[in-house]
């Protein structure tokens, strides 16, 4: 059911930079899902996408420009401090094969929902990636590709996304603008990047005083979903960014308790669950030394919806 590999966890320090966005989390869960039930968790290694699987949603220019360092530092907001001292770094075009990889992660994680019903890819989630480019620390648009991959092998047809990052899943939402067989539900900050929204087929925007109608508020969103969809996988964008021990600085507007991520998380994964939907849920954003604990509680429930551990 999970979907992982020990070379998810990049070091930037390589390339001659450090960000706070590539902390390794999955390894985090595995480690504390190893310690709290007394053995390790199995889990599937990914094989890495094509750039021809790639281009199912991005274009040549794009993926041509992605030869070039300065497109990464663009992509990744890369400022004077993030830079380490000058030394002997690999080039960044070379973290291509990472988000190929993790992008495989992803597409095995859909296959596997669709098989047995739930199924988490330990990381991916590139919500903010567009056709033409990278952005938001996102540079291939994972969720877009996988689906538009299963959909070309008539492995599914209607998908919702049920996007609960802090960020708009702006990417995704206009790949699949002009689409009616995959609903975008984003439950976001209103106030938060990006500051220009895109168009889901259902927006949820949440403001800094609402916190207390978070959940109430994603409740809805996903009722009204399903009243209009009726789709035949979930692919849900986890985010653990609207945490409130998140360090980015832009995550200021949504401060949620671990307990109401927790709430959240059930509730999606039961929601789905309960209505015989495949669910393949991803990672998405997070930031600082915290976060993995949202990511833990969510794969430990959708790992005892599934049997797989025991209360």
């Amino acid at each position: 059911m999970l979907v992982y590999s020990p070379s998810y966890n990049t070091d930037l320090r390589k390339y001659g930079f450090d960000k706070p966005f590539a902390l390794d989390r999955g390894q985090m869960v595995l480690d504390a899902l190893q310690q709290e039930y007394g053995r390790a968790i199995p889990y599937l290694l990914p094989e890495a996408i094509s750039l021809e699987d790639a281009g199912l949603i991005h274009s040549r220019d794009y993926l041509e420009s992605l030869k070039n360092d300065e497109s990464w530092r663009e992509i990744f907001e890369l400022k004077e401090e993030d830079l380490l001292p000058p030394g002997n770094y690999e080039p960044l075009h070379n973290l291509l094969g990472d988000i190929l990889l993790k992008s495989g992660g992803t597409l095995l994680a859909c296959r596997k929902a669709l098989e047995t019903g739930l199924a988490a890819n330990l990381g991916g989630g590139y919500h903010h990636a567009f056709p033409d480019q990278g952005r938001g620390f996102c540079v291939l648009n994972d969720i877009a590709i996988s689906i538009t991959k299963l959909r070309r092998k008539h492995l599914v047809e209607r998908v919702i996304i049920v996007d609960l990052d802090f960020h708009q899943g702006d990417g995704t939402a206009y790949i699949f603008r002009n689409d009616p067989d995959v609903f975008t539900l984003s439950v976001h900050s209103q106030e938060g990047w990006p500051d220009e929204k895109q168009e889901s087929d259902l927006d949820v925007p949440v403001y800094s005083e609402e916190t207390e109608l978070y959940l109430e508020k994603t409740t809805q969103g996903i009722d009204q979903a399903l009243s209009s969809f009726d789709p035949q996988l979930c692919l849900f964008v986890a985010g653990s960014d609207p945490y409130e021990l998140d360090i980015l600085p832009g995550t200021r507007f949504l401060r949620l308790s671990l307990e109401r991520l927790r709430q959240r998380d059930e509730l999606v994964i039961n929601r789905f669950h309960d209505l015989k939907i495949p669910l393949a849920m991803v990672f998405a954003g997070g930031y600082g030394p915290d976060v993995w604990r949202v990511h833990h509680q969510a794969v430990r429930h959708l790992l005892l919806k599934s049997g797989i551990l025991a209360q």
